[in-house]
Formats: C-alpha cells, structure tokens, sequence
C-alpha cells in the first residue's frame, strides 16, 4: 500500500504593482502668466535605506546611504521589526535595535562590508547580528529594517525604510500506529494544519503515512518522501525569498521529522538555509526498546500482555532515536509520563531528554494536566488546543512558559553524546536563569550513576522580571550529579488544562570541592 499525503496550501503570491495612469498638471492662470503648478519635494533623509536581506534568519545585510555625515558622538541606530505589510507603522513588532557607533566618542568608528567608516556619507553595506534571530511570524511576514526609528519621519517617510518577506511552511506529522481508515490522516493532524493555514502558514503540509503506520520499522522510510515534499513547497515560493519551516511531530512522527531534517541539510535550497527552522516534539517515541530509561506505564490484569506486545513492537521496529538536528535554530517538546488508568491498559511515555545538535531545547511537562500519549487527552490535542490557534502570533503562552537556566560556573564542555558537563569547585554551585514572573523555580539533583535517584536541592521565585538565582540549600558531596530545574506559575493553574511545568534539563553537575568548604 502507498502512503497518502494531505497537504493544504497557500501560495503567496506578490502583489501587483499599482500603475494608475498619471493625471494631467493643472496650470494656474494669473493675469497673463501661466504658472506651472508643482507639488514640493520632500527633503532627503538623513539615511536613505536601499535595500534589506538575510542569508542566515540570524542577521540582516543592509545597503544604506547617508547623506548627512555621523560621528561616533552621533552613532546611527537601525530598528529591526516584523509586519504585516512592507510599511513601518503601528503594526510593527520590534526585533531589535542595532546601534552603529561606540558609546565612547574616542572610539573607531564602525566599518562596513568593504572596511570603510559606516558613519561617512555615501553608501554602504553592513550585516546587523540579531541574537534572538528571526523565528517564524506568519502573521508579519515582512521584516523591515527602519533607520533611526526613533525619529519623527521614521513612519512618514518610505525611504527610511527597507523590506523584504519571509515565506513559512509548516509541517504536521502523525505517530504510528493510526486508524487505517483516516484515509487523510488523524483529525488532530488535520485540525492543526488547519489552523497553521488560517494563522497565515503560506504553505501547510500534513503529512499522511495512516494505512503503513501500524507496520514495523515504516516511520524511517517516510523521512526521504517528507524531505521531497518540503523541497516542493519551497520552490513555489520567489528564488530570492527567504522560506522558513516549522515541523510540528507526535510519538514516531518524530522520528521522521528528524530524519526529514537530516535529508535536507545536504540539498537546502538558498531560500531555506536563508530561513528560519523550527522543530517541536510532542512527545517523542522511537519504536526502540533501547532507549534509556522507562518507556511506558501498564495497568491491570493485561498489562503484562501489553508489555510483551509492546517490546515484540518496538524490537521489530528498531527506529533510530529522535534528536534535534543541527541544521534546526529552535526546538521545543511537550512531553507527559503519567501512569496507565486501569482501563488504557498502558501509556507510553516521551522519551526525554531529546539529544539536540544544535540550540537549547525547551521542555514543557504536561503530566499536570493529565495528558496521555494519545486519545482524547494526548499531548496532541493538547498542543492543538492550547498553541497551534496562536503559532501565527508566535504562539505567546509557549512564550510565557518557558524556562531557562544554567550552573553558574566558568567552564562549561559537552559530551560525545552533546550532554553539558560543568565542573564547580565551590559544594555550593550557583544556579540562575529566566521563567514567568512570580513563578517557583525548583533544583533538582541526584547523582549520576542512580538515575532513579533525584531529589529537591534548591527552590526560589522568580522576580517581576522573571530573573532568579539560587545555591543549593545544603553543601554538596564531591562527585557527580544530574542537574534539572522546573517552574510552576500560580497565575497560570487557575486557566484549566494550562497546569504545564516548564522543565530544563541543566546537564551534568561535576562538584570538586571538599564538604565544608
């Protein structure tokens, strides 16, 4: 049997030019002399911006003129924002400034891409780094880059503006084992794609592998297939455009994500390595029964059944684990292990920590809620009910949510196995990082080699800000420790189905310090 695949998509096409024919001048008689009449030309800004870009969705490249000299005493500031239309106006949502000049007027003035002063009238090209990068915004898919925005005629005059826009494909894949008679794929699947499409998505794939899901190692197969799919939708979008891509994978449809993703960083057309890529997991599953730590919960009386035919599965199977790729500059997961009710017979689990190759994955725990894996209070139709209505906005509760944290200590390595290790030389390690305001922040530890083992360490609140720090409560022995903090924001448990504890995995804790000191 063939996999089917559903897509819904939108081609965004580019707007016609107006080319209202021009009207005729009118010319003003006054006693015998005739006047032309003549509209006055605005004065020439102090930058004129000719053009904007990006080939990386980390930065912007530029090209400006300036007709008015600067100094370092007069540095020269470019907003970056996100809109709806090519114009700067009230619709725009700050990315960030970028300040060309040093605070020291002494200092040497910034350079542009040929090494000549950025300040100095004429043109020039510079390449404005943006930290937070470019993360897809389908309902602002221009990005506008604005000299001295701050200025009254920033909005007034089109010159002091720069534009160009982002495509964005979204992607939806199901897990395995689905009823074959979803001849178009699950309905959450659908639903979401859906949603994806209306919140602006130009280009919305679900993908359908239904009717080869329940068969044993079929996931990895359909990685290639997806990858030529998305290379597809990409080249119906301008050749010049960045194209960003948002995969969003239940249980095995993570493993195809991942493996879709490992295709394409070798063959990224430009519009897609100028992009942005975005990947979540909801509760990742690898049919694997090598994967570390518990897989599954089972109850009652056929339970051990369902445990003899989830490991003949899972070993039949044999798929290779889900990771984040390093191709991918944003990567999430929303997981639950909650225990099987009697009556499901077992629950499967998200298999986390994911590995990323790439950023920092942020975690968000829904066993609060009472998610399962799957059916109707499966992470799922959670993510569906709770964030894909708002993924054209960026998705604010995800953002709201999330949790960040780190052991405060000089040096820092990674693993073979991209695990952060931190050796602290105190037995009472610093700990800090940013959640919701007001949230609990709570330390956990336990030591390496007693993975069942992990225990409350440390706890505080985050400020107004969201900012928190905190040491261990009690000195620590030398040796080894896995390091996790989570948060729980009161304001948000009174929302029902909103109790999700963030969750960040800190890496490993390596204290060399004598107890006491």
């Amino acid at each position: 049997m063939k996999s089917r695949l559903f897509a819904l998509s939108c081609a965004a096409r580019a707007g016609a030019s107006d080319r209202r024919p021009k009207s005729p001048r009118r010319a003003v008689v006054v006693g015998s002399e005739r006047l032309e009449q003549r509209t006055p030309l605005s004065a020439s800004p102090a930058v004129v911006m000719l053009s904007a870009t990006t080939s990386d969705s980390q930065s912007v490249t530029i090209d400006y003129t300036v007709n008015q000299a600067r100094t370092a005493a007069q540095p020269l500031q470019f907003g970056v924002y996100r809109s709806s239309t090519s114009q700067f106006g009230p619709d725009a949502s700050l990315v960030d400034v970028v300040t060309l000049g040093p605070a020291n007027p002494a200092g040497a003035p910034p350079l542009d891409s040929s090494g000549q002063s950025a300040l100095a009238p004429g043109t020039h090209q510079v390449t404005l780094s943006l930290p937070g990068g470019l993360p897809p915004f389908p309902q602002k898919p221009y990005v506008l880059v604005v000299a001295d925005p701050s200025s009254p005629a920033a909005t007034t005059n089109p010159q002091e503006t720069a534009a160009f826009r982002v495509y964005t494909i979204g992607v939806v894949t199901h897990g395995g084992i689905q009823d074959p008679s979803w001849t178009h794929g699950p309905p959450w699947e659908l639903q979401t794609a859906y949603m994806m499409k209306h919140e602006g998505y130009d280009s919305v794939i679900a993908y359908n592998w239904a009717l080869l899901s329940s068969t044993p190692g079929e996931a990895i197969k359909q990685s290639p297939r997806l990858a030529r799919f998305i290379m597809h939708a990409a080249s119906t979008f301008p050749p010049s455009a960045p194209v960003d891509l948002q995969l969003i994978g239940h249980s095995e449809g993570t493993v195809v994500n991942t493996y879709a993703l490992v295709k394409l960083s070798t063959e990224l057309t430009p519009g897609l390595k100028a992009g942005y890529i975005d990947d979540t997991l909801l509760d990742p599953h690898a049919a694997n029964n090598n994967v570390p730590g518990k897989q599954y919960s089972n109850a009652g009386v056929l339970g051990g059944l369902a445990n003899t035919l989830i490991s003949n599965y899972q070993g039949t199977a044999n798929d290779p684990r889900a990771y984040v790729p390093a191709i991918v500059d944003q990567a999430q997961v929303f997981y639950q292990h909650n225990n099987a009710a009697a009556s499901a017979i077992y629950n499967l689990w998200g298999q986390v920590p994911v590995v990323s190759m790439g950023p920092v994955v942020h975690y968000y725990n829904l066993s609060p809620t009472g998610a399962t894996h799957s059916g109707n209070t499966g992470v799922a139709l959670w993510y569906r009910n709770f964030i894909a209505p708002t993924l054209g906005d960026q998705a604010p509760l995800e953002q709201a949510l999330q949790l960040n944290g780190r052991i405060d200590a000089p040096a820092s390595v990674a693993s073979s196995h991209h695990i952060p290790i931190t050796t602290v030389a105190t037995n009472q390690p610093g700990f800090s990082g940013t959640a919701a305001p007001g949230s609990q922040i709570r330390l956990y530890l336990g030591p390496v080699n007693r993975p069942s083992s992990i225990g409350l360490a440390a706890w505080t609140r985050a400020d107004s800000q969201g900012v928190w720090t905190m040491t261990t409560r009690r000195p620590l022995h030398s040796g080894r420790y896995r390091a996790v903090v989570n948060a729980f924001s009161r304001t948000l448990r009174t929302r029902p189905g909103l109790t999700v504890v963030p969750t960040a995995p800190l890496g490993l804790l390596y204290v060399e310090a004598p107890r006491g000191s």
